[in-house]
């Protein structure tokens, strides 16, 4: 006769470290139920076969046993690894990702995966193609479910790389002008360029600069094509120019100034180059924003931890984040791909940016008549 399970006594967490055994195992489970390990596999899955006493009586005994998954074990049945992988390219002493857009990014990615019992994979690679070959290791060791590519170029060989892996990706940019079908998560720059040209428009401004990033930059690519379709209904006349992280941010302004005199604001596409264009600024002699002003196509907290604080185009990076983790675990276990806006954009107004010099000027000589 099986025994009652009242009279079953499961050890504690701490007796079973003592005899050599952190965790108990699918066998211990069945010793203890007096079953197979077959039945109790059944239960712990939730799969038919057993009856609702017997599965009942297994689970409640997994409970006080304090029974947990082997994760190596569920990848090997399920040939899932339970975990996403996201690659970003850095060389050495450099920052691991963008400070502000990183952070925020992969801690919604995390969010996500907690809430779905996934890990997260993160590796830094210095270039492309060795990005490439991670790709094919990772699927090779079945390391990871799928990967989340970030910070896509134009021409990108990771893009064809990973439509002919059985790997599934999504990419955190837009794709939605290219030829590829891989699923990808995005911000709506269009409607994130209506508002900045209209916020700069509104102050009375009609030349700016705007300060990108390394032009090979999927989203630097959209966006630049944007302002040139978006700008003139505005009646702004758009500069562009680039300063990198490693350029003296000094002599490449004074020779934006100096090519575009008209120019009465500053886009800046990264939160952390805005405000060092701002100290620049004020270095060369012009203040913001009574001479110039500068808005920032990122926000973040150094925006309000400097003077002036920075107007911005501002975003759910947590969100997006977020959303990107979903589209990708989506991916993974249905095989759909999508396309969707990870996020949106809205402009807050901060005391970096305001009414061009000359509309100041016009204003007060109207009023002195």
């Amino acid at each position: 006769m099986e025994p009652e399970p009242s009279r079953r006594r499961v050890r504690p967490a701490e007796e079973r470290a003592a005899s050599g055994r952190a965790r108990p195992n699918i066998a211990d489970i069945a010793r203890l139920a007096n079953v197979s390990t077959t039945a109790v596999s059944f239960a712990l899955n939730d799969r038919p076969g057993l009856s609702d006493q017997t599965r009942d009586r297994i689970l409640s005994i997994a409970r006080q046993a304090n029974w947990q998954p082997s994760r190596a074990a569920r990848a090997m049945s399920t040939d899932r690894a339970g975990s996403i992988g996201v690659i970003t390219r850095r060389r050495l002493r450099q920052p691991l990702w963008s400070n502000n857009f990183g952070a925020h990014f992969l801690a919604g990615v995390q969010n996500e995966l907690a809430r779905r019992d996934l890990v997260l994979t993160l590796h830094s690679v210095p270039t492309l193609s060795v990005e490439c070959e991670a790709y094919r290791r990772w699927l090779g060791e079945r390391r990871v479910d799928g990967v989340l590519v970030i910070d896509p170029v134009v021409d990108d060989e990771r893009i064809a790389l990973l439509a002919d892996l059985d790997l599934p990706a999504v990419v955190v940019g837009d794709l939605r002008a290219t030829a590829s079908a891989l699923s990808c998560v995005w911000t709506d720059d269009a409607r994130a360029t209506e508002l900045a040209c209209g916020h700069l428009a509104a102050l009375g401004h009609r030349g700016v600069i705007r300060i990108g990033g390394p032009g090979r930059l999927l989203h630097s690519s959209v966006r630049k094509r944007a302002l040139s379709d978006i700008a003139p209904r505005f009646g702004l006349s758009v500069s562009h120019g680039s300063i990198t992280a490693r350029e003296d941010p000094e002599a490449a302004l004074r020779a934006l100034l100096a090519a575009h005199p008209g120019a009465t604001a500053v886009l800046v596409e990264d939160l952390d180059l805005a405000a060092r264009v701002i100290a620049t600024l004020g270095r060369l002699g012009h203040r913001v924003p009574d001479d110039i002003s500068v808005l920032s196509w990122d926000d973040g907290d150094v925006a309000t931890l400097i003077t002036p604080t920075i107007s911005v185009l501002s975003r759910d990076l947590v969100g997006y984040g977020t959303a990107a983790a979903s589209a990708l675990a989506e991916l993974a276990s249905t095989g759909e791909t999508t396309r969707s806006p990870g996020t949106r954009t809205r402009l807050v107004a901060r005391a970096s940016t305001a009414s061009a010099p000359t509309a100041r000027a016009s204003s007060t000589g109207a009023g002195v008549r």
